[in-house]
């Protein structure tokens, strides 16, 4: 399975939107998380139109706007993300998309459970993961790192 840009970028997105949010009472502007993350802020606002409209971040205007996340880190799993910009697909005749139609082999594949057992480990593995733990675990490497630093 290879995620397109537009799913990285939304992954990264928010995990720098809640890392720089100071527990989500501080909006965070696209202008700050496409410097942070290098990403175009052209391609930032695509994306963020579509978490928006998914429910996982919600905007604020004015001077001191920005986005929030709409839930807590904890209740945005990496999966839901990557869902709701691009299908979680590793082989096309699989797509759980309502535009796709299902595939004529299917009956006969004799790999289709094996792909769809696949994918299905897929998503059950990217739900499993939550914003805050992507954050719990870079804060408790970057604390290793500080103390091995001062240690020396």
């Amino acid at each position: 399975m290879k995620l397109s840009s537009k799913g990285q970028y939304a992954v990264r997105a928010l995990i720098y939107l809640t890392y720089n949010s100071k527990d989500n009472s501080v909006p965070v502007g696209l202008k700050e998380i496409a410097a942070g993350e290098s990403i175009s802020l052209h391609y930032l606002e695509q994306i963020f139109f579509i978490l928006k409209k998914a429910g996982i971040v919600k905007s604020l205007r004015g001077p001191n706007g920005g986005y929030l996340l709409n839930k807590k880190p904890s209740e945005i799993f990496i999966g839901d993300i990557i869902a709701s910009v691009e299908p979680i697909e590793i082989i096309s005749c699989i797509s759980k998309s309502k535009a796709k139609k299902e595939c004529r082999r299917k009956s006969v594949c004799l790999a289709f459970d094996m792909w769809n057992s696949i994918s299905n480990k897929i998503t059950e593995f990217l739900n499993s993961i939550t914003i805050k733990d992507v954050i719990d675990e870079y804060k408790q490497k970057q604390a290793v790192l500080n103390k091995d630093k001062y240690s020396l």
